[in-house]
């Protein structure tokens, strides 16, 4: 992945920064320890600069954070992102990973997961469709949906860091020999 193809795509930090009120200065006199907070976290250049440690971190913090079924993840995603100095655009985006057409896959792969973590069975017993077995069965199931919903993210984590980084090892390869190529042929 080109980092001259992420840049035209994602915005910039001045722009993010004055959409998100981040700006340095401004017309309080006094701001809040949040707000001051987060102008210092976000102003720091790793945030924002393209190479792919902090793009391979940006992805696996997107990825885990998506796996973690509370509103707001994209907040949280940023947040995280910016505390642990990885690209910030990019771990917003890989949040995306879970939407609407994905969402009841990855709930029943990580209640699948989550069974053969805790060695309970998929299905324990015959399903029954009245309201308050549903409701019981959906209170049993969170201890299940949630370890397997935590080995997921860090599974994806750690394959969506790895395999940042081999493509984008891949890329830059392939753009050396093309370069190394290219020169070849001009002194021919």
């Amino acid at each position: 992945m080109s980092g001259n193809w992420l840049k035209n795509r994602l915005p910039d930090s001045h722009t993010l920064r004055r959409k998100l009120h981040l700006q340095l200065g401004g017309s309080e006199t006094h701001p809040d320890a949040l707000r001051s907070w987060a102008r210092n976290t976000f102003a720091q250049p790793m945030v924002w600069h393209l190479n792919r440690r902090s793009v391979a971190g940006g992805v696996a913090v997107g990825l885990f954070v998506s796996w973690i079924p509370i509103p707001l993840q994209m907040l949280l995603a940023a947040v995280i992102a910016a505390v642990l100095r990885v690209h910030v655009p990019v771990s917003v985006v890989m949040v995306w990973f879970t939407n609407p057409l994905t969402f009841a896959p990855l709930l029943y792969a990580a209640w699948r997961s989550g069974s053969m973590i805790l060695g309970k069975p998929v299905f324990a017993e015959p399903l029954s469709f009245s309201t308050h077995s549903l409701l019981v069965s959906a209170g049993q199931a969170w201890p299940t949906l949630l370890t397997g919903m935590l080995f997921c993210a860090c599974i994806s984590a750690v394959l969506g860091f790895s395999a940042t980084l081999l493509i984008w090892r891949i890329h830059a390869l392939r753009r050396w020999r093309q370069r190394k190529h290219r020169h070849l042929r001009k002194q021919d």
